[in-house]
């Protein structure tokens, strides 16, 4: 594994991290006593973690099939 790669799988698991702790913030603030501010400003971060997920697993996919089709 080398440093790029390492540093991909960091921000994989940041992303996931903050995701997950946006989404039981939104969680709590819509159950408990809905303050809007709160759920606008944690959905914003969630979806952005989430889209920085979705842009780190598929560049993983497109070098995947870019290296084997290299070799075939």
């Amino acid at each position: 594994m080398n440093k790029s790669e390492g540093y991909r799988i960091f921000q994989i698991g940041f992303h996931l991290i903050i995701a997950l702790i946006a989404s039981v913030i939104v969680y709590a603030y819509a159950v408990n006593d809905f303050q809007a501010a709160y759920v606008i400003i944690g959905s914003v971060i969630a979806i952005s973690s989430i889209y920085q997920l979705v842009l780190l697993l598929s560049q993983k996919n497109n070098q995947t099939k870019n290296h084997t089709h290299k070799y075939l």
